[in-house]
């Protein structure tokens, strides 16, 4: 059935099957959890669930026209570029909600409902869920709208009370490792990028190991190089990489999670616990070697540069920040 692909996540698969079971089914839902735990194939399940005459057997033309996104009673909006362009920031602009609201004041076509999953809701513009709320609160019968959210202060209150919320979690280790392996990885790759997921296997997944593994190696050969050459290696690397957003975030994520196992390892914390734990005797090398306040220093400073380019501060200027924090231990 269509639930049985959800992992990890019993207790938003018993809320759903047992709003199926009761006939007691929402209007609009929040999914509210991290990406890469399984939100939308959750969502992508429940809609199979109403749509599907089986209640999502996986394999009729219903639940086929679903996946491929075709099914006249089902329909998935996410983030989009500006109409034309081909860069930009992804949003989910007023028009595709007001799309949305026009289908869903249609009757069913082929099924007992209509669908409409919104993928990434906290990224809707600014008028969008004004213009969503009516449709929230005179929702059209027989409807079912599904928002997908990492946090519920991503959208108005007056929005996210008008959803049954249904909480996502990450998934333990052995879980995320098992799924890891199901899809073909070996365990050493599954359990070392389940960590570095932390619990979100679908993050994982989209991971090319050598990829990672060659990310992670640069981000720390970067630390060490500043701090060995000074000012110059570190505009040199403001150079190559100043202009790359997208990287920048990858370098942060990785310092980041390397800050932290060093904090766990300074406190003689179990090596189960660390996102990097083919690297241990190295981590608690450099950790003897630091003192409390220099770790949580990095890590206030890996937060601080995240947030910074969350409020569109020049990357370059953010690593350049960043390094000298780190690497030549400027305040």
């Amino acid at each position: 059935m269509a639930f049985d692909a959800v992992r990890g996540q019993p207790a938003a698969v018993d809320v759903l099957t047992r709003a199926l079971a009761s006939g007691r089914v929402a209007h609009a839902y929040a999914f509210v959890g991290p990406p890469g735990v399984g939100r939308k194939l959750t969502a992508m399940a429940f809609a199979k669930s109403l749509l599907c005459p089986s209640a999502g057997c996986e394999q009729c033309p219903a639940c086929r026209k679903i996946e491929a996104g075709i099914h006249p009673d089902f329909m998935l909006i996410a983030p989009t570029f500006p109409e034309g362009k081909t860069s930009g920031t992804p949003l989910i602009r007023i028009e595709a909600i007001r799309q949305l609201e026009q289908r869903a004041a249609l009757r069913p076509a082929e099924s007992a409902w209509k669908v409409f999953i919104v993928d990434d809701a906290g990224r809707m513009t600014a008028e969008a869920p004004q213009a969503f709320l009516k449709t929230l609160e005179e929702p059209p019968a027989r409807t079912v709208i599904i928002l997908i959210l990492t946090q519920t202060r991503e959208l108005p209150a007056t929005v996210l009370s008008r959803c049954q919320v249904v909480r996502f979690m990450p998934l333990h280790e052995e879980e995320a490792v098992a799924l890891l392996q199901s899809r073909g990885m070996d365990e050493g790759t599954a359990r070392l990028l389940a960590r570095a997921s932390q619990g979100r296997p679908g993050l994982a997944l989209a991971l090319d190991p050598a990829a990672w593994l060659e990310r992670r190696e640069l981000a720390l050969s970067i630390l060490a190089e500043v701090g060995a050459d000074g000012a110059a290696a570190l505009f040199k690397w403001s150079d190559t990489l100043g202009r790359d957003r997208g990287q920048i975030e990858q370098l942060l994520e990785t310092w980041w999670l390397w800050y932290r196992d060093l904090l766990c390892a300074k406190a003689s914390g179990d090596p189960r616990l660390l996102i990097h734990g083919d690297r241990a005797a190295e981590l608690a090398q450099s950790a003897a070697g630091r003192s409390w306040e220099e770790i949580v220093a990095g890590l206030a400073a890996c937060r601080e540069a995240w947030q910074a380019l969350q409020r569109n501060v020049s990357p370059r200027l953010t690593l350049e920040v960043m390094l000298s924090r780190l690497a030549l231990g400027a305040a």
